[in-house]
């Protein structure tokens, strides 16, 4: 149980990733990413068997978030202390999420 559980909330964080990055690269590759993105989301909408599995998109989103505050880091580029922040949310927000859902979304045993 739990390690089908684990698999699908790192499917659904490659999914939110995948969701983010065509997001906030739009103007750019951001298309070219967006039918993978819903062809995961197809494929995982019908498997999901709970509702926490879910919770693993905020963890790709931080993902991203956390690719972003690297490639801005070090002189010469942007501030990417905004995006660490917003990853440091976003990845403990899912993580705990799941951590406290998906014992209560659970069948009993």
């Amino acid at each position: 149980m739990h390690a089908t559980g684990c698999w699908r909330f790192w499917a659904w964080s490659l999914a939110g990733a995948l969701v983010t990055f065509s997001l906030i690269a739009a103007a750019s590759i951001g298309f070219l990413v967006l039918p993978f993105a819903a062809l995961a989301l197809f494929f995982l909408v019908p498997r999901t068997r709970n509702r926490a599995e879910m919770l693993g998109g905020l963890v790709g989103a931080a993902a991203v978030c956390f690719a972003i505050a690297w490639i801005q880091r070090g002189p010469g580029g942007f501030d990417g202390r905004s995006w660490l922040v917003a990853g440091v949310a976003l990845a403990v927000a899912g993580l705990a999420g799941y951590a406290v859902f998906a014992r209560r979304l659970a069948p009993p045993a």
